[in-house]
């Protein structure tokens, strides 16, 4: 990877702007919960900022993903990261209602903006490295959700909560500047040859989605997400109440999980490029074991097993989410991945929220252990549907003897 980044300046710039502003979110992400309780008090108004983050990229996901396949992708990155930035400088002022949530909002418009653009940017950039880049790009986003929250929590006991707010903002003036450098080239065909992509959403979608496989696995990736909102409203119900632990073991948990995240990333990128079966394969065998650590954590008796269950379930979910973007990479026109990552965004958003709205009342009425057994269970369908799916095509794409072999499947 090292010799990758030397020789292609651009993609080394891109990554150290993401890693920097990643750090920069995990540190604004806890200082902006933490001023919404200081200032607004109710839980209702932490969930209403947390809805903020992602509720844009549901209503404006698919259009933003369009802007990145029509328009300059870098233009689209600086504006993104310069909004953030207006919104997060905004937050250390901020006291009231009406200030917090909606720059909380503006935040998460740019937010929406950006990532359909970066990640559809990622390929372009990087070239024959893409899925090594893949790796490292959710590796330095794992990074940043672990290690910026710890940051947060020594600037919080020195210098309270502005310093943080401070800090993400400045983190995103930092990728906005650095990205105007990046040199970011016209789209290119991916596997799916040099078929007409189309201008349109509609058009560009049924490009992205006619390649091999990739509609069943963001279909199953995005139902999965259902599991992940049930997880995290869990989480800390697990830790103090199951298991009658302190939110030090809260913690513990957290941080075993971005842990298992981060070796799922590196590890994939430590191997570099795979052939596309080899990500099918990859991405079912993930799906199977984050139902196994969702399980898992269902039934553990005490913290320090429930420890290797979220570590388990990180690295699983790291590895879809990886496997996922790589197989993008290899089989979807680059000229419409910024749509599909767009539509993508709205229904993995979609999905979150039913799972959030689904904790609340699973655990009011059946308890956190049904909620998490509720979560694993539909992990195991959502595996179960890919495997179906994904292994039949490949078996019937399998070419009879002396036939002429065609794209694995």
């Amino acid at each position: 990877m090292a010799a990758t980044l030397r020789s292609n300046r651009a993609l080394s710039k891109l990554l150290a702007a993401w890693l920097q502003s990643c750090l920069g979110s995990g540190l604004g992400y806890v200082a902006l919960l933490l001023l919404t309780l200081r200032y607004l008090h109710t839980s209702w108004a932490v969930m209403a900022v947390l809805l903020a983050d992602f509720v844009p990229a549901i209503a404006f996901g698919a259009w933003f993903g369009g802007f990145a396949d029509r328009h300059s992708k870098r233009g689209l990155i600086v504006a993104a990261n310069l909004l953030q930035a207006a919104a997060w400088a905004g937050l250390v002022f901020a006291h009231t209602a009406v200030a917090i949530l909606g720059l909380a909002l503006l935040s998460g418009i740019g937010n929406a903006l950006l990532r359909p653009a970066l990640r559809s940017s990622l390929p372009i950039v990087a070239g024959d490295a893409a899925q090594v880049a893949a790796a490292w790009y959710d590796t330095c986003r794992w990074i940043g959700i672990s290690i910026g929250p710890l940051l947060a929590a020594g600037l919080f006991a020195l210098l309270g909560l502005g310093l943080p707010l401070a800090l993400n903002a400045l983190s995103f003036l930092v990728a906005a500047a650095v990205m105007a450098t990046v040199p970011i080239g016209a789209a290119e065909h991916g596997e799916g040859g040099g078929q007409s992509t189309g201008s349109g959403l509609r058009a560009g979608l049924a490009v992205a989605f006619a390649s091999p496989g990739i509609a069943i696995v963001i279909a199953t990736s995005a139902a999965a997400v259902i599991a992940g909102g049930l997880l995290n409203v869990c989480e800390p119900l697990l830790a103090t109440r199951v298991l009658h632990g302190s939110g030090s073991d809260y913690a513990l948990l957290v941080a075993c999980y971005g842990a298992g995240m981060v070796t799922a990333t590196v590890l994939v990128a430590r191997r570099g490029g795979v052939p596309s079966r080899v990500l099918i394969h990859r991405y079912l065998d993930a799906q199977i074991l984050t139902a196994a650590g969702m399980f898992g954590s269902a039934i553990v008796g005490s913290v320090l097993p429930a420890t290797l269950a979220f570590a388990a379930t990180g690295y699983a979910n790291a590895l879809v989410n990886v496997s996922e973007m790589q197989l993008i990479q290899i089989r979807v026109p680059a000229s419409v991945q910024g749509r599909l990552f767009g539509i993508k965004d709205t229904l993995e958003g979609a999905a979150y929220l039913i799972g959030l709205i689904g904790a609340g009342a699973l655990v009011a009425t059946e308890g956190v252990r049904v909620t998490l057994a509720t979560g694993a269970g539909i992990c195991a369908a959502c595996a179960l549907v890919a495997i179906v799916a994904l292994l039949m095509r490949a078996r019937q794409a399998t070419p009879a003897p002396g036939a002429r072999v065609g794209p694995l499947a």
